[in-house]
């Protein structure tokens, strides 16, 4: 499986870089106003990591869930699994459910990372099971490349 040996790490954000990230660069990563965003290389799973200035985590469920159906993935909220854990020190929250997305299942999550007490880093994703299975090292690989920056 193909690491993140070839990626690029962003720094979030530009002003005064709190958190960095590693997306690998056959995804073509791109900055987008709050964060970065990329695709696999078959364009079978997109992912983004956003930073976001509130601590309450249910309003930052709410936007995710938000942007994702505006991007055109249904979440089946029936499917819905929660956890919790640390990832290089940082607390996440991590949401995960079944869904649609172009007329064909996908898996959707949400991970929230809490950056500071009023910073949080939203790592989004959603392709395809077998998207998820093939890229499951390198979704790994950039979930475990977000680290804490000046802290």
């Amino acid at each position: 499986m193909a690491s993140l040996a070839s990626a690029k790490p962003f720094e979030l954000p530009d002003s005064k870089p709190i958190v960095t990230i590693t997306l690998p660069d056959a995804w073509d990563p791109e900055e987008i106003p709050k964060g970065v965003q990329a695709n696999s290389p078959d364009t079978a799973i997109y992912v983004s990591f956003e930073l976001g200035e509130t601590k309450n985590t249910d309003k930052v469920v709410l936007e995710g869930v938000k942007f994702l159906a505006e991007s055109g993935v249904k979440i089946d909220p029936a499917s819905e699994k929660r956890g919790e854990g640390k990832v290089n020190g940082i607390d996440m929250i991590t949401i995960d459910w079944t869904g649609v997305y172009d007329g064909k299942v996908a898996k959707v999550s949400l991970s929230i990372a809490i950056l500071s007490p009023t910073k949080i880093g939203l790592l989004t994703y959603w392709g395809s099971p077998a998207a998820e299975k093939k890229y499951g090292a390198q979704l790994d690989s950039i979930l475990k490349s977000i680290q804490p920056l000046g802290q």
